[in-house]
């Protein structure tokens, strides 16, 4: 039953991800297939199953947060947000060896997968390579489908981003930050990693790009020394790139002019809205429409983009705390305060521009790696109490 649950979560990692496989089906009974097989398999496996303060907490939570959505969406997306936070409780549930066991099975398997589709996506760089046809969605361009990765036919200037099986490079670099994050980059420890690290570099993501920089910043530097040797390899890394065949290259187009300073939007790279989302958000602003969201749905046709803005506008300031409260219900009693702290920074950053925190490729990696440094610390205290060591 462990290996069923292992396998359950992580397919339901890149399902909630959007890779092209389940992109077109309703993820609706998906949801619900998942949750009965992992509470299943949990009710089976030899485990204590706790229900203790802090699961009750997040229990209520989790109600609440329901609640609003009905409010907000009805009863339908209400259950699909209730079905979308479940798994935590379950992986709440798992002792701390089993939540080890999970992420290096779930980080071994998710770079296996990367790295035909790393290969395919080099090839089709050189040559032309064939495929089983076009994937095509409702939402996207066009895809050329090669399996394991999906060639979009979007025009991306001097380079086609890597996106893997996803539907967006976005979203393969944002998932495999936070699965190198929930390994605290130990490369040592776990070689796979280097797999994610190549995924993030070539979704030319500025997203995943300085995400994964903060999240190694905030683990990694303790001193002064490691600074200044991660700060010079920075500048020699960017530079060269920069400067790559006089400039005229895909870093320089995809990364470095998006952090150009723009008058309208700050930095060019803050093109996460269309227009109508900005007008709609700054009237919201002027009528106090924030806490609850904008009542009047009659123009919810022309907001799109991906950020917080898209989700207060639909869920308000209400909706964006009782999710915040619930990514702090699940931490556990003395954590590893750096660790977790890091990790929520690099959460509430990714909300800004991308605000999906009900996806699993959220919650998963979050869970995984607060628990598991915890469980590290507290090893890591007992050896120092330990008289005999």
């Amino acid at each position: 039953m462990w290996n069923l649950f292992k396998l359950t979560s992580f397919s339901w990692l890149l399902i909630s991800t959007y890779c092209w496989v389940t992109a077109l089906f309703n993820q609706g009974p998906i949801l619900v297939v998942v949750n009965v097989i992992m509470i299943v398999c949990l009710s089976m496996m030899p485990i204590k199953v706790r229900f203790d303060f802090k699961t009750g907490i997040t229990g209520v939570i989790l109600i609440l947060l329901t609640g609003w959505y009905v409010w907000i969406d009805g009863p339908v997306m209400g259950l699909i947000t209730f079905l979308m936070y479940l798994p935590v409780l379950c992986l709440l549930q798992l002792p701390l060896e089993y939540k080890k066991e999970l992420l290096q099975f779930s980080t071994k398997w998710y770079a296996i997968l990367m790295i035909p589709a790393l290969i395919v996506y080099w090839l089709t760089l050189l040559t032309t390579v064939p495929s089983i046809g076009l994937f095509v969605h409702p939402n996207y361009k066009p895809f050329i489908n090669h399996v394991f990765y999906i060639e979009t036919t979007f025009d991306y200037g001097h380079f086609v981003r890597f996106n893997a099986f996803f539907l967006e490079p976005g979203h393969q670099a944002l998932l495999s930050t936070f699965m190198l994050i929930a390994n605290r980059f130990r490369f040592r420890k776990s070689p796979w990693l280097w797999v994610l690290v190549l995924a993030v570099l070539f979704s030319f993501s500025l997203a995943g790009y300085l995400l994964m920089a903060l999240g190694f910043v905030l683990l990694k530097i303790d001193n002064l020394w490691k600074g200044i040797a991660t700060a010079v390899v920075l500048t020699v890394v960017v530079i060269s790139a920069v400067n790559w065949s006089g400039g005229n290259n895909a870093f320089y187009e995809l990364i470095v002019q998006r952090l150009e300073k723009d008058d309208s939007q700050g930095i060019k790279g803050n093109n996460r809205y269309f227009n109508d989302t900005d007008f709609i958000y700054s009237k919201a602003v002027r009528h106090g429409d924030l806490w609850v969201g904008v009542k009047d749905k009659t123009n919810m046709k022309l907001v799109g983009g991906a950020g917080f803005k898209i989700f207060i506008i639909n869920y308000g300031l209400v909706g964006v705390l009782l999710t915040l409260l619930f990514y702090l219900s699940v931490v556990p009693s003395h954590p590893d305060y750096r660790y977790t702290i890091s990790f929520l920074i690099v959460i509430i950053l990714c909300f800004m521009q991308r605000a999906y925190p009900v996806w699993y490729s959220w919650l998963f990696p979050y869970i995984m790696g607060i628990y598991i440094a915890k469980g590290e610390k507290d090893q890591l205290c007992v050896t120092d109490l330990d008289p005999i060591s």
